[in-house]
Formats: C-alpha cells, sequence, structure tokens
C-alpha cells in the first residue's frame, strides 16, 4: 500500500510554493489541491510518516479531520457534476483551475509545497536551508516564460508569480525588491488589450503583495553579524592601542608590513636573516625582546646564496641541529601577480602552524611593475597586505635598494613610505670596514628607537669539489653601549642609564625609577647617583638632552 496523492482541502493556492498537480474550485472560494506522488518514493509506503504529514496538515488548516481521527484515506474530487448545496447564487459547478498530471513528486518536495519540512515532521533535525531554494516544480526559467510570454492570452501570471516570489523571499531576497522587480517585469509585457489588461492588472497590485506577504513567513532568520570593528569610542581607542605589541621591542611591530633599505653591499640581507633566525630560535636580537614563532623567507635573488648563509649561521652561533622553525622558498614568485602570490599564500598555508614573520627578499626580484608609479607600488603592497599579512596575522619585511642618488630612502615612488607601518634603513658608517648601523627611519606607532650597529663576520664552511673555499658572511650584533662605556670611567649608574637608553628615551624620573629596581637602594641616593650619571655621559658626548627627554647621542 502507497499514498498516491497528497491532497489538501480548503487550502489557500496562493500560500503553495510550488506547482501542483491540480487545483479544482469545489465551491465558491474553496479548493482541493492534489500532487501526485513519485510510486518510486520509498517515503509514500511509510505508514507512520504519511500519518504524521497528514496530522501537520490538520494541524494547519489544510484537511478536516475524521471523527475517528483517522485521516490516511481521503476522498479524491473530480472536476466534474455541481456542488448541490443551497446558496443563492444557485448550484455550483465543479472546476478546474489547474491539471498538469505528467509530473510526480516525491513526498519531501510535496509537503515542502505546503511548507512542510519532511525533516521536522520526521522528528529529526532539519537539513540547513540552501542559499539557492530547492525547486519542487518546473525550471524557474519556465515561469519566467510564462510570465512574459508574446501572447498575452497564454501567460500564466498567478502560477508564475507566485513561483518566482516564493523562491526569491524563500532565498533572503527582501520582499520590496521582489516585488519591484517582478511588477518591473509585468511594466515590460502590459497587454494594450482590455480583458488582458484587466487579468494583467489584477495580478499587478493586490495579488503580488498578497503572494509575497504570505512567503515572508519561509524567509530565512536574518544573520548574526559580528560587532562592528570600523569605529571605536574614544575609550575603546585608547585601550586598544595603549600597549603597541612588537615582534621586536622597538623595531618591528607585530603584524605589521615594513621594509628594510639599504645600498648595494650594505649587508642588509645578511641582517634581515639575522633578525630572521633570532625570531626562529626565540633569542633577543640586538638586545632586544623577540615573539618565538615561524619564519617564511622568500629569497628571490636565489637558493644557493641563503642556505650557505644559514649554514655559517648555525656554525657561528653554535647550533648543531639545523632549525626547523624557518621556511625558505627559492623561486621568483612575481607578487604583483594576483595568481602567482596566490601560490605563495598556498604554500604558506601548508606550514604547520602559522608564520610570525614573513621575509621578501627582494622588492625588484618580486615586483614587474614602475617603481617610480605610486599606482603599481601601491598595488603590489596592497597585494603583500591582503593576501599574506592580513590572513596570517603575520609582520611581513621587504627588502630593498637605494636610488642611486638618495641613499637615505627607498628606491621608488614615495608611495613606499606611505603604505608602510615601518622602514629600517641600513648604512656602512666607514666604507672599508666590515660594519653596518641600522636605524629607524620610520616608526608608525611608536618611539624611533637607537642605531644598532653589525659586525660581519666571515665563516668558512669548506671547500668544494675544485678545492675552492666556500664561506658566507654573518651578521653580529654589536652592542654601542658597550663599546661607548670601554674605557670611560663612570659610576654603577652609567652602564644602566645607557643600557635603558639603548632601548629607548627616557625622562630622568623613568631612569631613577628602573634603576631603583636593579640597585635596591634609598630614591634620594638613586636619584643623586643617576643625576651625576647623566651629567658625565652629556659631557663625554654620549648622550643628550632634549625637552627633559634623554636620548643616545647620534654617531
Amino acid at each position: 500500500m502507497r499514498l498516491s496523492v497528497l491532497l489538501a482541502d480548503d487550502a489557500d493556492p496562493d500560500q503553495l510554493l510550488g506547482q501542483p498537480s491540480y487545483i479544482f474550485e469545489t465551491s465558491p472560494g474553496n479548493y482541493q489541491i492534489g500532487i501526485l506522488l513519485d510510486p518510486e518514493d520509498a517515503e509514500t509506503r511509510d505508514r507512520d510518516l504519511i500519518d504524521r504529514v497528514l496530522q501537520h496538515m490538520v494541524a494547519h488548516n489544510m484537511i478536516k479531520a475524521d471523527a475517528s481521527g483517522n485521516n490516511l484515506v481521503r476522498y479524491g474530487r473530480l472536476p466534474v457534476g455541481s456542488n448541490t448545496k443551497k446558496r443563492s447564487t444557485g448550484t455550483f459547478s465543479l472546476r478546474s483551475l489547474k491539471c498538469d498530471l505528467t509530473h510526480k513528486y516525491s513526498l519531501e518536495d510535496a509537503a515542502a509545497m505546503f511548507g512542510l519540512d519532511l525533516a521536522t515532521v520526521r522528528g529529526a533535525p532539519a537539513k540547513p536551508k540552501s542559499d539557492i531554494p530547492k525547486s519542487t516544480s518546473i525550471d524557474h526559467v519556465e515561469s519566467f516564460k510564462n510570465l512574459v510570454n508574446p501572447d498575452p492570452a497564454q501567460r500564466s501570471y498567478h502560477d508564475s508569480l507566485l513561483k518566482l516570489s516564493a523562491s526569491m523571499v524563500a532565498a533572503g531576497t527582501h520582499p520590496g525588491a521582489v516585488v519591484n522587480l517582478l511588477r518591473s517585469l509585468m511594466l515590460a509585457v502590459k497587454p494594450e488589450d482590455e480583458h488582458e489588461f484587466n487579468r494583467w492588472e489584477q495580478r499587478f497590485g493586490h495579488d503580488l503583495i498578497r503572494m509575497v506577504s504570505t512567503a515572508e513567513k519561509f524567509a530565512p532568520p536574518p544573520r548574526e553579524t559580528e560587532p562592528s570593528q570600523f569605529s571605536y569610542k574614544f575609550a575603546e581607542l585608547l585601550e586598544a592601542t595603549r600597549n603597541i605589541k612588537w615582534l621586536v621591542k622597538g623595531l618591528v611591530p607585530d603584524d605589521s608590513m615594513g621594509m628594510i633599505f639599504g645600498a648595494s653591499g650594505t649587508f642588509k640581507s645578511f641582517i634581515a636573516l639575522d633578525m630572521a633566525m633570532h625570531i626562529a630560535t626565540g633569542a633577543d636580537w640586538a638586545n632586544k625582546r623577540t615573539k618565538t614563532g615561524p619564519v617564511y623567507y622568500v629569497a628571490a635573488e636565489g637558493g644557493a646564496g641563503i642556505a650557505k648563509r644559514i649554514q655559517a649561521w648555525h656554525e657561528i652561533h653554535g647550533l648543531a641541529e639545523p632549525i626547523d622553525n624557518i621556511t625558505i622558498c627559492t623561486r621568483p614568485v612575481l607578487l604583483s601577480d594576483e595568481n602567482e602570490i596566490k601560490l605563495l599564500r598556498n604554500d604558506i598555508e601548508a606550514m604547520s602552524e602559522k608564520p610570525r614573520l614573513v621575509v621578501i627578499d627582494t622588492l625588484a626580484q618580486t615586483f614587474t611593475g614602475d617603481e617610480n608609479s605610486s599606482s603599481d607600488i601601491g598595488d603590489y603592497i596592497r597585494l603583500i597586505n591582503s593576501e599574506i599579512r592580513a590572513p596570517f596575522g603575520c609582520s611581513v619585511i621587504i627588502i630593498h635598494h637605494t636610488g642611486h642618488a638618495a641613499s637615505e630612502r627607498p628606491r621608488g615612488s614615495s608611495a613606499i613610505t606611505a603604505n608602510l607601518d615601518f622602514i629600517l634603513g641600513v648604512f656602512r658608517p666607514d666604507p672599508q670596514a666590515m660594519t653596518a648601523r641600522l636605524m629607524v627611519s620610520k616608526q608608525k606607532d611608536g618611539d624611533k628607537a637607537p642605531d644598532a650597529l653589525f659586525n660581519l663576520e666571515r665563516f668558512v664552511l669548506g671547500r668544494d669539489e675544485d678545492g675552492d673555499e666556500l664561506s658566507s658572511l654573518v651578521a653580529k650584533y654589536s652592542d654601542i653601549t658597550e663599546n661607548a662605556l670601554e674605557g670611560f670611567k663612570g659610576t654603577k649608574y652609567t652602564p644602566i642609564i645607557m643600557k635603558h637608553l639603548s632601548e629607548g628615551v627616557a625622562t630622568a624620573d623613568e631612569l631613577v625609577i628602573m634603576a631603583q629596581e636593579i640597585v635596591q637602594e634609598d630614591k634620594a641616593v638613586v636619584r643623586q647617583g643617576i643625576r651625576r650619571g647623566l651629567t658625565a655621559l652629556s659631557r663625554a658626548g654620549m648622550i643628550n638632552e632634549r625637552a627633559g627627554i634623554w636620548g643616545l647621542a647620534k654617531t
């Protein structure tokens, strides 16, 4: 035994979410609606499920329950004969408003036309709604064709509008937008014939609004939105910016875009690699605290050189086992190309842990545009920002060259400076010496840190197959304060002052507070010691003061 037709008595055709098999008007304004069921659907033989479906239809006033409560056996009408009930208008002849017996439906699709979710009826969790509503009858294209049929007499206003409005509202389209769109379509095919115009006008007005209003109950619930991050109250902004998060304290902000630039031969790549290796190992760099994390290094200028540099770095720092917290890309990727940068992003995503730092060495090898074009440079930086920095929440450092005439700034458009959070410049104080000085050229969210000095040490790795020596340079930080104090006769407070000022500027009161934590003496004694130390170091030209703020003298 199976259910062959899902019937509804006295149902409103305007509330259907699809095209039934037939609609018979059994009395004025009363209809019986039937949907032919697919005999191949096993659920049409599930007695318990069918009974629950019919009970739900009873609860929604779509079936008049028998006194016995047994709704399984239904009496179907035929579109012939007359309703003999006495009425002032006389005998009513039954008539067919729609009849298409060519389509068969699953029980699930048939129930959906009446607004019933079969999963809910079963007592199982409902299937998640699709972003595109499931069609339960003819394709939407057919509905549009029927609505705008060139022959006005052949147009199906009611069924087409009902189907389209229900689908659009169920998909989340605003009801007002649905009305406007469908009315625009109807205006495009407005008939001139008076009889057809009357039929068109009836659907154009109240009927369409009623269809859309009825479908609103099937609209998806509004999506919960995340709290807006576009704006802050002042107190929230103050709290958010109170403590800058650093990857390298005072030099490289966390989750930022920056650059290290320098002329050829200033050892900028060696210094960038040294920073990267310290972050990968969790060691302080240039006497500044770092956050430990994976590093992704784009060595676009070649793999052989970077391999020797990393090997030499391991040897000089006494590391027997290779660091596994750094990943090197030796492919010359073009990061100004959307497809290429997505390949790089995919490779970074394959890392077992998100990177803390991504180094791009160099801009020239990963950029195909005009360096002097603010548009080209801006697009390049924005692509890296959106495809690399933002998805991983990491800091990105781009290695770049200086111009031929201007060695104090990066080569190319001023858009480079405008679009970056920090810029570090590398210079050689003495062209004959193997030293380099790192200085802060731009620091958007913090004070400019004092310069840092690096010595370049040569390390012999071995010999190649021809017996030639294999070697590489390694950048090693040289403590400026220790060098400056060598041979200087001061007090126990002078190294404390120099150490603190090497990390940033400070007032005398801040130096007193910091020193008191170290020497554990009476505050008055510490204050006098700091005052004498500041005087001695200032006279020696090692530090200077401006508006009550002390800092290291530029050398």
